[in-house]
């Protein structure tokens, strides 16, 4: 069992009284190259809101390649590095900085694409910009039996979309159809150990959404919601044994769940906590919702897996899927990152997956008849780097 493991063994569980959850190729560390000029350049001065927040927008085909552009003059100072190159089919890029006291910034990424209509996608990021500034830059919170420390924020990833049309003939004449989708974004914290590692909080908000009411012909329903962190940079970085929530396997028969990192230690009850890993319906008023979850972790210095399946709904007798029922993951994973390492960086490979299924009622000659298939939204998959509020090489 190498030191590492060791360690994280003995942080045990660790942060306490967290508050509820609300209820989403590598980067290099060196600056993006500049890209050749395009249609629309960022604006010298650009667009600040209440507390000196830079906001900037890009849309088009082009958004990507504009948003690289824009970054490039604050990229050294970013303490979340996405590699936007991993983004290519996204149409509106939203893009928030917060100032930070050190002259770093902490960076609100939202990404959408052309669904939805582009003022609906502006007003969408703004909400999310009146959010992200109202999360305070720092937090309280203690790291097993040592004292109570700041957790620093340092941004967060809005709105990753992928869907997938279903179409149903149910008749000669009749076709229905209806449109899952996956959705993921994420929230990021760092702080710093006695030992002078830096730890990392990563709590991810991965949606799986199904429209309530297709038709009497065609109901939807999720079938299994699928997350996986994976630590890219195994030489300085790790994981590790109880630094990651839910964990095991088990049930509940109630339609939301959560579960606290550090339950049994203090924790300072100043400002607003950290949240904690939750998985549930949306639809939490109903008492008939249950699933199940296992967490997979082969490796857990390197890789966690965290699965939520069997959604389903009870009935008077046998129990069935839970149609039209959206279903909400919410995992929390802490990455610890050796006194040494350079930049104090951590690089992390996040996955989303989400798998529906459909039940269609079908006229045929010989009569009515029920079909089911399994349809699966494309996954969302991206790598980012998270560096404190210092940004530099010891």
């Amino acid at each position: 069992m190498n030191w590492k493991f060791l360690i994280a063994i003995s942080l045990g569980l660790l942060i306490m009284g967290l508050g509820h959850a609300g209820a989403l190729s590598s980067p290099d560390s060196k600056p993006a190259p500049s890209l050749p000029p395009h249609k629309e350049k960022p604006s010298p001065t650009p667009p600040r809101i209440g507390g000196g927040i830079v906001v900037k927008t890009f849309t088009g085909s082009s958004s990507i390649a504009q948003a690289k552009s824009f970054l490039n003059q604050y990229w050294d100072k970013l303490t979340l590095r996405l590699n936007l190159n991993e983004f290519q089919n996204v149409t509106f890029v939203g893009i928030a900085l917060r100032p930070l006291p050190s002259g770093a910034y902490a960076p609100l990424y939202y990404f959408g694409d052309n669904i939805t209509d582009l003022m609906a996608l502006e007003e969408q990021f703004i909400s999310e910009v009146s959010i992200f500034k109202r999360i305070p830059s720092e937090t309280r919170g203690a790291l097993a039996d040592e004292p109570a420390r700041d957790w620093k924020y340092l941004g967060g990833i809005r709105s990753l979309v992928t869907s997938k049309d279903i179409e149903v003939s149910t008749s000669m004449w009749t076709k229905e159809r209806g449109t899952v989708y996956n959705v993921f974004g994420a929230n990021f914290w760092v702080t710093s150990a006695l030992s002078g590692q830096y730890v990392y909080y990563i709590h991810m908000n991965h949606d799986a959404k199904v429209p309530l009411k297709v038709s009497e012909g065609l109901k939807v329903a999720v079938k299994e919601v699928k997350e996986r962190l994976k630590v890219l940079n195994p030489e300085d970085a790790f994981i590790g044994v109880g630094n990651f929530r839910p964990e095991g396997t088990g049930s509940s028969s109630t339609s939301v769940i959560t579960w606290g990192l550090n339950v049994g230690i203090g924790i300072s009850d100043s400002g607003m906590p950290l949240p904690n890993a939750q998985a549930g319906f949306t639809e939490s008023h109903s008492t008939a919702l249950g699933f199940k979850w296992y967490t997979d972790y082969v490796d857990p210095n390197l890789e966690v897996k965290f699965n939520f399946y069997d959604l389903e709904e009870r009935g008077f007798i046998f129990s069935h899927p839970a149609w039209g029922k959206s279903f909400s993951a919410h995992p929390a994973v802490i990455v610890h990152v050796d006194p040494d390492a350079k930049f104090h960086m951590a690089k992390v490979k996040i996955t989303a997956e989400a798998v529906f299924y459909y039940e269609s009622a079908i006229d045929g000659i010989t009569g009515t008849f029920i079909s089911r298939h399994d349809v699966e939204a494309p996954s969302i998959e991206f790598t980012v780097e998270m560096y404190p509020w210092f940004i530099y090489q010891p």
